[in-house]
């Protein structure tokens, strides 16, 4: 091949971009502000004009993104995210009688990541899978939190699996049907049907699940996604009834998650008079158990998710079912006055719901833990009570009542509408239907997020609040710095060096081609990278009067490959704040995985006659596997 030569402004692009990858890798600054201030660079540099560094802010996929976190949003709210938890990770219903263990393997993390990633890449072999990842972050955040595992150990794997899923037809990746089109125009003889790539694809797959199985327990980091905060660092004790119809029944503690809630502890049960203190793991909860925890307010509050708990206050009132709040109720904080009439007082004989509208969910007393049931603690000055109001006017109306010396409506917290569940499920399915028969994925999530407000499914507050603009900006400022490399010539140079070590063999053309693809993918848009490689994958073809279809094959699963940088996709980025990752976290778990697949997807490419034997070998290999790795790798002991 003819020596390339580029300008100034290719290396000084390639240069710029080296220093992003060491400032990303050293954590200088949030990775949105370190890709942001890279491209801005490019524009006094003459290299990129304003249009082209910021077209990425108006590209469809950011605006599909944006909206898609207002979808996922409308559908937590309206409780439509506990049926997909409880679906996926639901265990089995059984009795559990006191003394009985749980199977070792029954909570391995193995098992749950099978659970959700072999949907999740079945789905993306014909739906984008940017919806999919969107509709799943919060699901399985939420099943983290509820047995004390990090989101850190299966968001990664879960936006690797919508990837590999797109590799398993001509649809499943846009990349696929950019390389179909250039191959339509260049290659017009080569036609493909739905399900070929799949023949490459399918084992790629599997042997993707096979490392996510044995290696993410491993090679993750372990960050809890919730911390206890230095502003509500107070504990608060609560008690809660456990009713004959919660799902919690008969489980025991170590099944339901309660010893494993974060900022939370199960201090004691109390049954028909008996008290368990620290109860152990094997212990079976029945209904009517009090349950006391002591945590602070965002633990606390996290027990509004756990189904059919109530408050055990004794007023000889109906109880408040914290799962059964209403959008007009409100959380407030209240401390107790030194001279207020309460002090002294039994909260049972207060009755503050008939003077005040209000419930106690929880107590603090400074460097006190209260066993008690909260209906029959003595108030003191300086109690802090957590109580349920029902409404705002709380606060301004008792803000000046010499009762409390402070009262605060607490930000942040939501009843979850879960009579509205099903109109957002219908409408959500609405949005991918139409994603599915060809509507344009912004407009369906448009019409979408429009029928969440309209059915009051949440309000424009959240909707604002639902959108992570940190995200957003770092898969806006990718488009302008692929855009970058692209217009300096540095692309063109590094695809070119790359195709010229790969001398004349096939086996050397196929393998620099899926390595050129994806060190593309990585540091650019992957649809950039296609668009990069195909002609310098043709021309190789060519030279060497080798049939194009292979290369297809490698460009197509090379550019659905980009697992060692958080920019590889838009998916790892969107799971990149709720994992709490730092950006060396995707070398160490994608590079060992992207080395693997390498290997896989070139050894079933240049044997693609004898596909089925390659899937043969990889899934008995993961069905052997599976069971030894689930005795091994658990998310809670």
């Amino acid at each position: 091949m003819q020596v390339v030569h580029v300008g100034w402004e290719g290396w000084l692009t390639l240069c710029l971009i080296g220093l992003m990858l060491l400032a990303l890798l050293a954590e200088l600054a949030p990775p949105y502000l370190v890709m942001m201030g890279t491209l801005i660079l490019f524009l006094p540099l003459k290299i990129l004009t304003l249009e082209e560094a910021l077209h990425g802010f108006g590209d469809t996929a950011v605006l599909s993104i944006a909206v898609l976190f207002i979808v996922a949003k409308g559908i937590e709210q309206s409780g439509g995210l506990e049926y997909v938890s409880k679906f996926l990770f639901s265990t089995k219903s059984k009795v559990i009688n006191p003394g009985q263990r749980v199977s070792k393997s029954d909570n391995s993390m193995v098992w749950v990541l099978l659970k959700f990633s072999v949907p999740v890449a079945f789905f993306s072999a014909f739906l984008a899978n940017i919806p999919l990842v969107a509709m799943m972050i919060s699901p399985i955040v939420e099943f983290s939190r509820k047995v004390n595992m990090a989101p850190s150990k299966m968001l990664m794997p879960l936006s690797y699996a919508a990837l590999l899923g797109g590799t398993l037809t001509l649809i499943g990746a846009s990349t696929n049907l950019v390389v179909i089109s250039m191959t339509a125009k260049k290659v017009p003889d080569l036609k493909m049907n739905l399900f070929e790539i799949g023949i490459i694809g399918l084992p790629v797959t599997v042997a993707g699940l096979l490392y996510m199985v044995a290696l993410s327990g491993k090679l993750l980091p372990d960050r809890l996604a919730i911390q206890a905060t230095s502003i509500n660092a107070r504990e608060y004790n609560v008690v809660l009834v456990v009713k004959p119809s919660s799902s919690l029944t008969r489980k025991t503690v170590e099944q339901a998650g309660l010893l494993r809630q974060p900022g939370l502890n199960l201090i004691q049960i109390e049954r028909e008079g008996a008290v368990t203190v620290q109860p152990g793991p094997d212990f079976a909860i029945m209904p009517k158990d009090r349950l006391h925890f002591g945590g602070v307010i965002d633990a606390v509050l996290s027990l509004t998710q756990l189904d059919g708990l109530t408050l055990s206050e004794d007023e000889g009132q109906q109880q408040v079912d914290l799962n059964r709040l209403s959008v007009k109720q409100c959380l407030v904080e209240a401390v107790v006055a030194s001279r207020s009439p309460m002090v002294h007082k039994r909260v049972g004989d207060l009755q503050l719901r008939s003077r005040y509208k209000a419930a106690i969910v929880a107590l603090h007393r400074h460097g006190t833990r209260l066993n008690s049931a909260i209906g029959d603690i003595i108030l003191e000055a300086g109690d802090s009570l957590l109580m349920v109001a029902d409404g705002s006017e709380f606060v301004s109306k008792h803000r000046n009542n010499s009762s409390f010396a402070l009262v605060a409506k607490l930000p942040g917290f939501v009843p979850i509408q879960r009579k509205k569940a099903g109109i957002a499920a219908l409408i959500v399915l609405g949005m991918v239907v139409a994603s599915g028969v060809g509507v344009d994925l912004v407009t369906a999530a448009l019409f979408s997020a429009g029928g969440l407000l309209l059915t009051k499914c949440l309000t424009p507050r959240d909707a604002m609040d639902s959108v992570e603009l940190p995200v957003l900006i770092m898969i806006a400022a990718a488009f302008g710095i692929s855009e970058a490399m692209v217009q300096s010539g540095a692309a063109d140079l590094i695809a070119k060096a790359l195709m010229r070590l790969a001398g004349t063999s096939k086996f050397g053309l196929i393998s620099c081609t899926y390595i050129a693809t994806t060190v593309f993918s990585l540091a650019i848009t992957n649809n950039a990278a296609v668009t990069i490689m195909f002609p310098v994958a043709l021309a190789a073809a060519q030279t060497g009067k080798l049939d194009f279809r292979p290369f297809a094959y490698t460009l197509m699963m090379a550019s659905s490959a980009g697992l060692m940088t958080p920019t590889g996709c838009p998916t790892n980025l969107m799971v990149y704040g709720p994992g709490g990752y730092k950006f060396t976290d995707y070398i160490v778990y994608g590079g060992p995985m992207q080395l693997w697949l390498l290997l896989i997807t070139i050894g079933v490419t240049l044997t693609s006659h004898w596909w089925w034997l390659w899937l043969l070998a990889i899934v008995a290999a993961t069905v052997i596997a599976t069971p030894l790795f689930a005795r091994q790798v658990r998310y809670y002991s």
